[in-house]
Parts: C-alpha cells; structure tokens; sequence
C-alpha cells in the first residue's frame, strides 16, 4: 500500500475525501489542504484518471529539520532516490516556503537538486539530468518553519490542466473548482443545464464530463510517474482502457442538453473549441447572448438548473452596472426559469443579494486567494413579465447618474463615505452605500417581499 496525499483548494477538503474513498481510497484523514491516504498501484493510477477535486496526487517521501542547509542537504540524501527514479529519467524541484536559514526558494531548490544528484554519483550511478519544462520526475519541498516535507508529484502538471483547454486561454476558474461548483449546485445529470455568463465553457465542459462518465484525465498527455520506479505499464493500460471505455458508453447513452451563452463572441468561439477538444461538444449548445436576452430554452420543461460564475467587480466605476447585472438576473429567473433551480458562485455576497432571492443552501470556498461563497436557489413558480431588461436599464442609469452627481459634490465637500442610491426606483428596493474606493448594497425590503 502506498501513503499518498491529494492536494485541493480550500474548502474543498471533505468533498475530495468522498471522491476518493469512492475510487477505492483506504485510511482517508483531511487536513488544510488536502488529504492524506492509502492505496495500491492501481489506485494510484485510478485517482490520478478519474479525481476531479484533486489539484495534485503526490508520495510523500518524508520529513526533515531544517536549521541550516546543511540539514537540509543531508535530509534530503537520506532518501533512498535510486530506488524513486532511474538515473536516466529527468528531474524538477519545486520548492515552497522559507524560514530563517533558507531565505530563497531558488536556493532551496538548488540544495535539494545537488543532493538528488550527489546520492546517485555516490554509488557509481549516472548522474540525472534537471528538465524544468518537461521532467519525467516532479519532486515538492514545502518548508513550514522548520520542517521540510518531500514528495514525488505523480500527477506533473496539474490535475486542472484537462487536456482541453488553450493555455493561452484566461480561466477565472480552475477546472478543478469547476467541477466542485458543479457537484454542489444541486444539479442532477440528465437534468437540462444553463450558464448564461459561460465565457470559454468550464463549468458546463466540466458538467458534461461528469454526467457522461468520462474521466478528467482522459485527454491528458503527460504525467508524473513515467520515470517513477514503481509505475506498472500494464496497470495502467488498464486504468486508461477502462476509462475510453465507460466515455464513449456514457457519450452515446446521455440523452439531455448544456446550453451555455456569452456576451462576448471571442470566448463562445473558444467555448466550443474547448467542448470539442474534451469530447462532448455535441452535448453542447453555445450562443453569443446577452444576460438581458435570456430565455428559457426549454419552457414547457423540464425543468433544470441555471448554474454560473457571474462578474464582480474590484473597480468602483464597474459596480453600478454589475447591480444591474444581478438585479437583472433575478428578475429573468422569476419571470422566465420557475420551477428551476439557481446556483451562482461569487467573490461578492453584496452583488448576490441583488438577486432578491432566498438561499436554500451556501458553501464557501478559496479561488486562489479570494474568499468565494456559492449559493444555491430554487425559484418558484410565477407570472412571465414582459420587461425585466427595461427597469433593469433604468435602474443601471440611475445608479450612474447619481454617482456622477454625487461625486462631484462629494469631492468639494471632502466627503468620502455616503449613500448612492436610496430604493430610488421601487422595483429595486435596495441601499448602494460608497465608501472611498468601495461600494456596498443591502436590500432593504422586508423578508416577506423577497
């Protein structure tokens, strides 16, 4: 059995534990950041294939203390890495942390890369080469304080990277947080799926993926255990064949739809590029739309679930219309999805409260270092109203009038905090306070009226 450890984004921990124990995984324990566990070779294999939470799988070698690089060089000699890789594989350091003797994450590195290579030379070995692009061996050193912890990254690059997705392409989130907002949206597979702010598709790719069986790491190229010593070719044939296997059975027997749109057509266009490249673009429906165009796709049902990573905004002069933008969508999702269910995850509880709707359930969650929330609705059934993009309008252009008008005012007077919109218009009964450079909104209605 292998002692192996799966790293994730905050918050996702106890999500990934259940992943992993479904593929087998024995001894789970979560900690800050992951999780620890054991597994044989094919299991290995198996959560490298098919984890869709894990950002990294890795084998921790072990620890040392480090009160001078000296104790660093030495605890890292002491691993026995003949019998990790073979002298013809290439080799990376990844180094992490510092502490008062190693102030320098390049100098960390250079001491662990010097005593890889020293314990091979010391036994009359060929000496490793160091591939910083493309190594056949990744090896992790986090430095906490003083204490080194040393790993074998089995996974390369990361597990986000799918295989479908340009690189040059600019992703707010990460497929493997994609694929938790997906499992936590409350959206059941074979249930219609819509994200009207879609940009270039990850959540209904990564939706697609789980709901036709097809592992994550299907379209991947390369990994971190070609030159691992232990790595079983045939195990892993094995592992691979299984997984084009249950993909195109689960391709061919999925019978819903994804429909996902943009206002930007640059990003619908890598949308499907992105979809096709990850084998389930048929699934896929993808227009260039403005949230203030939407419509049900499906109004005589079933019914479905909007899911979305909406906008927010760090700029002052952007917050006025991302107001619009959530007000906007509220009402679309009363008047035209009753019945549906909503999920938005978001850097901005203010901007989802301008949703005017009540949240069934939240999770919350790091995207790198922003503190996200996701929150879940279900939206009833009601009358269709024909003019939701109308006071939306007026409720944008009044949020820019007053802010025009105001900071005028404010300026001369040396005011930096005060109120900018005050329920001016009754269908958004809400407060948008300033204060200096940020700006917060409240809803002021009773909870009755939501």
């Amino acid at each position: 059995m292998n002692s192996l450890f799966a790293s994730t984004a905050r918050g996702l921990e106890e999500l990934l534990k259940t992943e992993l124990e479904n593929l087998g995984a024995v001894e789970c324990q979560v900690v800050q950041g992951g999780v620890h566990f054991k597994g044989d070779t094919r299991l290995v294999y198996q959560s490298l294939m098919w984890s869709r939470l894990a950002s990294r799988i890795m084998l921790p070698l072990g620890e040392c203390k480090v009160y001078s690089d000296l104790d660093l060089y030495l605890g890292v000699q002491a691993i026995n890495w003949t019998e990790m890789f073979n002298p013809g594989a290439t080799f990376a350091v990844h180094f992490s942390g510092l502490n008062d003797t190693i102030r320098n994450s390049q100098y960390g590195a250079m001491k662990v890369k010097d005593a890889i290579v020293d314990a091979f030379t010391r036994k009359n070995l060929p000496r490793p080469n160091v591939d910083r692009d493309a190594p056949d061996i990744r090896v992790n050193v986090w430095l906490h304080k003083e204490t080194a912890s040393i790993a074998l990254d089995l996974s390369g690059d990361g597990l986000h990277l799918r295989g479908y997705r340009d690189r040059a392409g600019i992703a707010p989130i990460k497929e493997t947080l994609a694929a938790a907002i997906v499992m936590r949206s409350g959206w059941q597979p074979g249930t219609p799926l819509l994200d009207p702010m879609c940009g270039s598709g990850t959540l209904l790719i990564e939706a697609a993926m789980l709901a036709t069986d097809r592992a994550p790491g299907l379209h991947r190229g390369r990994w971190g255990f070609s030159g691992w010593v232990q790595h079983d070719e045939d195990i892993w044939q094995e592992v691979k064949a299984e997984a084009q296997t249950r993909a195109r059975k689960g391709l061919a027997e999925y019978s819903s739809h994804f429909y996902g749109s943009d206002s930007d057509a640059r990003v619908i266009q890598r949308a499907r590029t992105n979809a096709r490249l990850a084998g389930i673009g048929e699934l896929i429906t993808f227009e260039v739309k403005d949230v203030a165009q939407l419509t049900n796709p499906l109004p005589k049902g079933p019914y479905g679930t909007v899911l979305s990573n909406p906008p927010y905004g760090e700029r002052l002069d952007s917050e006025p219309a991302l107001i619009a933008l959530h007000s906007l969508l509220g009402r679309i999702m009363k008047n035209q999805f009753g019945g549906w269910n909503l999920s938005l995850f978001s850097a901005s509880p203010d901007l989802l409260s301008c949703l005017q709707l009540r949240a069934d359930k939240q999770y919350k969650a790091k995207n790198g270092p922003l503190d996200c929330v996701q929150k879940n609705y279900h939206v009833a059934e009601s009358t269709p109203d024909s003019k939701p993009a109308m006071v939306a309008e007026d409720y944008a252009n009044r949020l820019r009038k007053n802010l025009k008008k105001f900071e005028k005012w404010a300026r001369q007077e040396g005011i930096e905090c005060y109120r900018l919109y005050d329920a001016d218009l009754p269908e958004y009964n809400v407060a948008v306070d300033r204060y200096a450079d940020w700006v917060g909104g409240a809803g002021v209605c009773a909870a009755k009226n939501y």
